[in-house]
């Protein structure tokens, strides 16, 4: 109960700071830049838009780049040595303390997912069709190049609208991103614990832009290498549509297996190495 309590507080701190609030904005600009052409699209039609429209908006290689970059800076108070820490780490020992952060690292990257997809409906509102249907606006989208008429870089995948309806979609989107985000997390967590807090932050940049090799090899070659870049997950929308005749991004259930696999590896890493480190506290903002 002491654990919950203290990873509910140490959530909070993780929340509200300066860096999450640089995020919202940032994905609130980018959100209205990448879904402006579906809103013009629909303004033209006139017919409301689906409010899924996250999960396609994440299929666009900038539009996704930035999200990581925006995450990797949110997560950037690794290794969380701020003097705020220092009573906390004091009064429920060591291992709690790093548990207590990990959750909150868990707690922030769902809100940190959530803020990026509402970032993608504020702007279509009021012309919005709230239902668990695809709509004809986005299946006209998905069949034609209407899009591009509006220069347009976000790509509607009609063979999705067959797997998932949009609930599901926007759902599976949501926890599949908020588990890579924790991986992310984690991951800068232990390597500041390891090494230092610039080699979090490389390591980060490092998973984040293998994005790049990932989409400019050859097909046949890509799912081999998009079976270790959680980054590229992201494009889950992207799962049911065929590139030059080959499916690359790997199945749902490889997809959790290897971020709750990896999360608790090395949530059990950073639990050993937290008895061993001496703390150094630091004068910095959360």
């Amino acid at each position: 109960m002491k654990l919950l309590q203290y990873t509910w507080k140490n959530s909070m701190m993780k929340i509200f700071n300066s860096k999450m609030a640089v995020f919202a904005i940032l994905m609130l600009v980018m959100g209205r830049t990448y879904v402006e052409p579906i809103r013009q699209f629909s303004i033209q039609a006139d017919y409301p838009s689906s409010w899924c429209v996250f999960p396609f908006t994440m299929c666009s290689f900038t539009y996704l780049i930035m999200f990581w970059f925006g995450v990797i800076y949110v997560n950037s108070d690794v290794p969380f040595m701020q003097h705020v820490n220092m009573y906390h780490a004091i009064r429920v020992g060591r291992q709690r303390w790093a548990l207590g952060q990990i959750g909150g690292i868990f707690i922030r990257s769902i809100v940190l997912t959530v803020l990026a997809a509402i970032g993608t409906i504020l702007p279509l509102l009021p012309d919005i069709e709230w239902s668990n249907e695809w709509g004809k606006l986005l299946r006209t989208a998905a069949m034609s190049n209407v899009l591009t008429q509006f220069n347009s870089s976000v790509l509607i995948y009609y063979e999705i609208f067959s797997e998932f309806t949009p609930l599901q979609l926007m759902g599976l989107t949501i926890l599949l991103c908020a588990l890579i985000c924790t991986f992310t997390g984690v991951l800068m967590f232990l390597l500041s614990l390891l090494f230092n807090k610039i080699a979090a932050v490389a390591g980060s940049l490092a998973l984040a832009i293998a994005l790049f090799p990932v989409l400019n090899i050859h097909p046949l070659l890509r799912h081999k290498l998009a079976l270790f870049v959680p980054a590229i997950w992201a494009e889950v929308a992207r799962i049911a549509t065929p590139d030059y005749g080959y499916y690359w991004l790997p199945s749902i259930p490889y997809m959790f297996g290897f971020l709750i696999v990896g999360i608790l590896c090395m949530t059990a890493f950073v639990s050993v190495k937290i008895k061993k480190i001496e703390f150094n506290w630091e004068n910095e903002d959360v």
